[in-house]
């Protein structure tokens, strides 16, 4: 046996990548850059995104993200809260995302009272979320103890609503027992807005590590729970609420075609990071219709300083500061420039925009009219820089 000279590394790497290449060549397939704010990576897809054709309007492709109305990282007033769903309805929102995990249902409280007060006449779309029960803290046994999320709890260092009622305690809980009892909980915290209107969606959320996706897609489990509800017209959509495109694609493959009718994917497509392009193919391919969350990449765009909820690096804020360059240049906001990206793609039917006052509301329906004119100068620019993939999908 004459030994074989093994091929150096760095050889190895450059072979694969002229495989790579010949290989996309005969396939025809397209190189596709996946998630520029990280780490420049690329997948072959042999499907491209259809790009929305029919203009855009507040009530047809807007969410308005309640999470802000329970106070998220600082209090804001009852009254204020209501004053922004008020103003939210006057100019064209028809449809309201909450959350049991929102100040501990204090988002869902305020939003249904908001909806009683000032949408008498007015249809809306309520969507809100399972795998999370509030159990009054003198309910809470041993067998709860493992699954109470104490750092959502006020008083703990790591409660970003400090408004949060203290009387209750939240259990993870993705069983189908524990969705219906969210189903009846959120059910009762919109109170007269929810007898009126019913809610519309509901979505799994946060079923992101190996027990809660176990739990949710189990037989019997949350999922099917929410099929239930829906067969028996208590809901109009089984959705999911999720952040890791990895998760959304094992829970929509995991079940039959036909389960899930929306998902909402935040922080997976935006001007910084493209990583949920496989999630949308695979929606656009089974007619599952997207709710685009995080759209100003945890509020960088509109001027903060974190990103995926941590302060923002360097390089994320070079990245940020080279669209605003560029969004300058063009003269359009940098907001606006964010939203018709997020919009771009036909499977998107909606984005979410979080708000906690009546300015906010007024500013993401001016950044969506000035979102439908971003000249296509812009986009071209922004791929001869580097911001975007040569082939990430913009809009027309």
């Amino acid at each position: 046996g004459r030994r074989r000279k093994q091929m150096h590394p760095r050889l190895g790497v450059a072979f694969a990548s002229v495989f790579v290449a010949v290989l996309a060549s005969l396939l025809g397939s397209r190189l596709v850059h996946q998630s520029p704010a990280t780490h420049l990576t690329f997948a072959m897809v042999e499907e491209t995104l259809t790009l929305r054709a029919e203009p855009l309007s507040v009530e047809a492709h807007l969410i308005l993200g309640c999470s802000p109305l329970a106070g998220i990282y600082a209090s804001i007033p009852e009254t204020q809260a209501f004053d922004t769903v008020k103003t939210a309805l006057a100019l064209g929102f028809r449809d309201f995302d909450t959350a049991p995990h929102y100040g501990l249902g204090l988002s869902e409280t305020r939003l249904g009272k908001a909806i009683a007060m000032h949408a008498k006449h007015i249809p809306v779309r309520l969507w809100s979320k399972v795998g999370r029960v509030m159990r009054p803290n003198a309910e809470v046994t041993e067998l709860d103890e493992p699954f109470v999320e104490r750092g959502n709890m006020p008083n703990h260092p790591g409660c970003i609503f400090p408004d949060a009622p203290t009387g209750v305690t939240p259990v993870l809980d993705y069983s189908g027992t524990g969705v219906l009892t969210s189903y009846e909980q959120s059910f009762a915290r919109l109170g007269t807005a929810a007898t009126a209107n019913g809610i519309h969606g509901l979505r799994v959320h946060d079923a992101e590590d190996e027990a809660r996706f176990a739990s949710a897609v189990a037989a019997g489990g949350g999922v099917d729970a929410l099929v239930t509800l829906r067969n028996e017209g208590k809901i109009k959509q089984v959705s999911l609420g999720m952040n890791d495109p990895k998760y959304v694609m094992k829970m929509i493959t995991e079940k039959p075609n036909g389960t899930f009718d929306s998902v909402m994917s935040a922080g997976a497509w935006n001007l910084m990071d493209q990583d949920g392009l496989e999630v949308m193919l695979l929606c656009q391919k089974r007619g599952i219709k997207i709710h685009n969350a995080g759209i100003f990449a945890s509020g960088l765009l509109v001027g903060g300083s974190y990103y995926k909820y941590a302060p923002a690096s360097g390089e994320i804020l070079e990245r940020k500061e080279r669209w605003a360059v560029l969004a300058a240049k063009y003269d359009v906001p940098l907001p606006a420039v964010a939203l018709a990206f997020a919009l771009a793609p036909a499977v998107v039917e909606k984005a979410a925009v979080g708000v906690k006052s009546p300015q906010e509301v007024e500013m993401n329906v001016e950044w969506l009219e000035i979102a439908k004119h971003v000249p296509a100068e812009l986009w071209e620019e922004a791929k001869t820089l580097g911001l975007l993939g040569k082939d990430v999908p913009t809009p027309k």
